[in-house]
This record gives structure tokens, C-alpha cells and sequence, in this order.
């Protein structure tokens, strides 16, 4: 299903993609999502956040700033011009930041199932479960599988590599920066070009609900979009039907 209203401006041309995973994941969350590409389609990037997969060992600080300047130095290193920023649920938050620092360089800025820029209190026995789990290869497939609708057995099994996943201060610090939020999120969207919102129909950490909110405050004239039958990571439950909303909003091709 896709809702719209009025982008700032439509089929916006990047010329790059730029991928950010969320708390808990790394790049390859985004692999599925990708793969709906032709390989000469669009440059694409997909990189870890300091912590996460390939970068597991990385020092911190693990912070939404110390990200956003990461992403920022990704973009001028890999030479990215007219780069659409696309950030799932913490990563949505961080590529917020990063557009709010290269309006120049940002050609559009996605948000999927996006945790609210001002922080996301959730209830003590979720904050015990989230921020305790680093390291924990189990207890990282159970919040999974709590809060998906279509994760597949193979899909856990990569997200919970303990090669990979993120560790325990990695994941104590991003839980404590996604929930307590940018200063910036108490204001309208710093980045004032095409914006767009997805959320999904049954996601029990980021729900419709929320992502309205969020448009009607602070995403004025942004596009909106729910992904039906997904939970929190539509971009692996639902990759062909989030790519061709990606698409139809950027003026890109999707694999048939």
C-alpha cells in the first residue's frame, strides 16, 4: 500500500544511494532491498556503523552525532554529489542528521520505520531486554522475531552471527542515544528537500500511528508511504514492494 502526499519535489535524481542500518543490525540488513536493483542502476553504499558487522570492533563513541559525521565523511571520501539518504529506524536518525549537514550533497532523505529524531522512551522491561542484549546471539534472534512478521530462518541466522553482531557497548550506547534523541528532533526536519516517510502496517516498535505524528510536526510536505504485511524491517519482509516505493519517489529503475 503507498499513501502520498505531495513531495518537495518529485523524481529528484540521485545519483547514489546511501544505505544506514538501524540498532542491532549491520549492512547486510539492507541486502534484500538492494538485490531489487539493476547492478548498473545507481551507485549504492551500505556501510556498518562504528560497532556493527564488519566494524564490530570498532572504538567508539557510538553516538547519533559521532554516526552522522561518519556518514558525512563517507559521502565526501567515496565523492557522492546528489546522494539520497536512506535510514532504517535509528539509521533514520542519524541520516537525518547527516542530511541536516550536507543539504548540498543530499539529493533526497528516506526515512524507514524511523525512530523519532527527539528519542523513543519504551517501557522498562523493553529498555532491560534492548539495551542488555549485545553480544547475546539468542536474545538478539528473540527481539527479532518479537517485533518482524517475516524475517526468514536464513535472514535470523545472519543477523545473529556472532562474528557480525553488535557487541555489548556498542549496544548499550546506541540504545542510549536512539532513545534519548537529538536536541534537533524538538524542531522541524533541518533538511528542506524531497523527504519521504515509510512506515509499516504492523510494526510494534515504530507504528503508523507514530510515523503520522511525526509528518504532521515535523515533515511538512514530505511524501508518506505503509508497507503492508511488514513489522519493523520491511526492507527484508516486504524488498520488492519497499524498493518500488523507494523507486517511484527517487525516479529510479527496480529489477522486474
Amino acid at each position: 500500500m503507498f499513501v502520498s502526499q505531495p513531495a518537495s519535489s518529485p523524481h529528484c535524481e540521485p545519483d547514489s544511494l546511501l544505505f544506514i542500518h538501524g540498532f542491532l543490525d549491520s549492512h547486510i540488513g539492507w541486502d534484500p532491498l538492494i538485490a531489487q536493483w539493476p547492478s548498473e542502476a545507481t551507485t549504492i553504499v551500505a556501510p556498518d556503523l562504528r560497532g556493527a558487522g564488519a566494524r564490530r570492533d570498532a572504538a567508539g563513541p557510538y553516538s547519533l552525532e559521532q554516526a552522522a559525521e561518519d556518514v558525512a565523511r563517507l559521502i565526501f571520501e567515496r565523492e557522492l554529489h546528489a546522494v539520497a539518504l536512506v535510514g532504517h529506524s535509528m539509521g533514520a536518525q542519524i541520516a537525518e542528521l547527516a542530511a541536516a549537514r550536507l543539504p548540498d550533497r543530499t539529493a533526497a532523505l528516506v526515512l524507514v520505520t524511523p525512530t523519532p529524531l527527539a528519542g523513543n522512551t519504551l517501557p522498562d522491561e523493553v529498555r532491560a531486554l534492548l539495551r542488555n542484549c549485545g553480544g547475546d546471539a539468542q536474545a538478539q534472534r528473540s527481539i527479532r522475531e518479537m517485533f518482524s512478521r517475516h524475517l526468514s530462518a536464513q535472514q535470523l541466522a545472519r543477523l545473529t552471527d556472532p562474528a557480525t553482531m553488535m557487541g555489548k557497548d556498542a549496544t548499550q550506547a546506541y540504545y542510549d542515544a536512539f532513545t534519548g534523541g537529538h536536541p534537533t528532533g524538538n524542531a522541524p526536519c533541518g533538511f528542506l528537500g524531497p523527504t519521504l516517510l515509510i512506515a509499516a502496517n504492523d510494526d510494534p516498535v515504530i507504528p503508523v500511528a507514530m510515523v503520522k505524528q511525526a509528518l504532521a510536526q515535523r515533515y511538512h510536505g514530505a511524501a508518506f508511504a505503509v508497507v503492508g504485511d511488514s513489522g519493523h524491517w520491511p526492507q527484508m519482509e516486504q524488498p520488492k514492494l519497499t524498493a518500488s516505493i523507494l523507486a517511484s519517489f527517487l525516479g529510479l529503475p527496480v529489477t522486474a
